[in-house]
């Protein structure tokens, strides 16, 4: 009787230590939570906060950038339509990091875009971050993106051509 006993007691003592130990695990699950979703709080306020300052500010990767510089371009061109964002759609789809960043680019690049009255504003605050983050391939890889995207039929061929080498001189390709 006095094994049955002791099998008894060594048995509540697993499941007391079992539920114990569960206990202490959602707990630590819920404060893993909790800071995570602090993390995010805090970076969406930095991100507003740059936004909130100016919209090329809070750009931090280069497909996005170079979605900005060219949409503002394409229309100060006059020639940003949905064959022309179907164009550089396409031509971003190769050199995008993760899935889901071209959209992230184009829609960002827009709205970024159209804080600006030129083209000339987004390239002076964007190209500096271009020009750190790109190789001068990839700076190359950029201008023939620009080139395909913009297109000539729309606007001045000067105009054009004057926007291009400014985005040349700018990037120091």
């Amino acid at each position: 009787m006095h094994i049955v006993i002791s099998i008894l007691g060594l048995l509540g003592a697993g499941l007391f230590w079992w539920y114990r130990l569960r206990a202490a695990g959602a707990a630590v699950r819920d404060v893993a939570d909790m800071a995570g979703r602090a993390r995010g709080a805090v970076k969406r306020r930095r991100f507003r906060n740059r936004a909130a300052v100016s919209p090329f500010a809070a750009i931090d990767d280069p497909v996005v950038g170079a979605a900005t510089v060219i949409i503002a371009m394409a229309q100060e061109q006059g020639s940003f339509d949905d064959d022309t964002e179907r164009r550089l759609r396409e031509a971003l789809a190769p050199v995008a990091s993760r899935p889901g960043l071209v959209d992230e680019a184009v829609i960002y690049g827009k709205w970024a875009a159209g804080q600006c009255a030129e083209a000339s504003t987004a390239l002076r605050h964007v190209a500096p971050y271009l020009r750190e983050t790109l190789t001068a391939t990839e700076r190359g890889e950029l201008l023939a993106i620009a080139e395909t995207v913009i297109d000539p039929s729309t606007g001045t061929p000067a105009h054009r051509e004057q926007l291009l080498r400014s985005l040349v001189a700018r990037l120091e390709v």
